[in-house]
């Protein structure tokens, strides 16, 4: 058996296990992803207008973007690896594409948005429509940490536009254009209440396992801390101990102990009711294998659970929050008065707490 038939032998093996976009990633047999633009679609209808003769080959960039839409974190870290080290135009296009979009109507990328993207931006901005050779230049001047950042800030904003956007599925010109304004709802909301412009269900991202919660004060060799217990829905037969240690790898729960903060879980509380709005885990903007680990605070991996009504707590238990900026988040608790409480059955994760006005 030759080395590469065994290196995708051991990947097959590993699929079994750890999933089939990982296993695929560490083969260098990165698997289809058709979510997003296809190549024609991404490629300039004038390629004189970005300084080349023929359209730049964005086979890459139209597989990452299919991966981030499908939230495939592997994909995206290889994707993103060969992208970077593709032509320069590569990126710009890939970049200037969902850009045209926001110049629409906004004068500057965004307070979140990195300084690269605050550069390209404005390269965009002062570019007459069909002509894209500012924004190539200004990716040849940027350095390899810089045009990583400006990948991921598009990569963003084509996971924002991507799946509702009809202009970005279809060939792009640097012009700019009207976009409609886009509002978020959740499952349960009605879009009828929603301002004027696209709706965005985010009812994609919710957990398959139902669960109600409980607000409670544990105590712990830190002292007592907030926390939240995870009750499951008799009637959602996939809420429980397997889902949430296999499927969102909680770890055993330490009696009187507080596992470590975990960025990636983040509970959201009503900023001045003081309600609980909803659990929920960060999507990791992690683009480069040898890069640190992040997450983006404005993009949601997965809703596990948001609040169907209002959910009112302590005046204890929400000064202990605000003080701590931390909840820890454990389950699943059997509320039945007849079962006991098995500590050995309990997984926890200790989760950051934001206050704010909307899930």
């Amino acid at each position: 058996m030759s080395k590469s038939h065994g290196r995708k032998s051991r990947a097959r093996n590993t699929s079994r296990s750890r999933g089939a976009a990982y296993a695929a990633a560490n083969a260098g047999t990165l698997h289809q992803h058709d979510s997003g633009p296809s190549n024609t679609d991404l490629q300039p209808g004038n390629p004189g207008g970005w300084g080349v003769d023929t359209a730049p080959d964005m086979r890459t960039a139209s597989a990452l973007i299919g991966a981030c839409l499908e939230r495939c974190a592997p994909c995206q870290q290889s994707l993103a690896a060969k992208l970077l080290a593709e032509d320069p135009i590569v990126l710009a296009v890939t970049a200037g594409s969902v850009y045209s979009l926001l110049a629409a109507d906004e004068q500057d990328a965004g307070s979140l948005a990195s300084g690269a993207g605050q550069v390209f931006f404005r390269a965009l901005k002062s570019s007459p429509p069909g002509d894209g050779r500012s924004m190539v230049r200004c990716v040849e001047l940027l350095s390899r940490e810089e045009r990583s950042a400006l990948l991921e800030d598009a990569l963003d904003l084509w996971m924002f536009f991507g799946h509702k956007h009809p202009g970005l599925m279809r060939a792009q010109t640097t012009g700019q254009r009207s976009a409609s304004p886009f509002t978020f709802t959740v499952p349960g909301s009605d879009p009828e209440d929603a301002e004027p412009g696209t709706v965005l269900d985010l009812s994609g991202l919710a957990h398959p396992a139902r669960y109600g919660v409980r607000a409670d004060m544990t105590l712990t060799g830190f002292g007592r801390v907030a926390s939240v217990a995870l009750v499951p829905d008799p009637e959602s037969p996939e809420a429980g101990y397997e889902d949430l240690h296999e499927r969102l790898a909680w770890e055993p729960y330490i009696p009187e102990g507080l596992p470590e903060e975990d960025p990636a879980w983040v509970l959201k509380v009503h900023e001045t009711n003081g309600t609980l709005l909803g659990i929920v885990r960060l999507l990791d903007a992690t683009l480069l294998p040898d890069s640190p680990r992040e997450w983006r605070p404005d993009a949601y991996d997965v809703i596990l659970w948001s609040a169907p009504e209002p959910n009112p707590v302590s005046a204890a238990w929400l000064e202990t929050a605000r003080e701590r900026g931390s909840a820890l988040l454990y389950g699943p608790l059997d509320l039945a008065p007849a079962t006991p409480l098995g500590l050995s059955r309990l997984l926890a994760v200790h989760a950051r707490c934001v206050f704010t006005d909307r899930l």
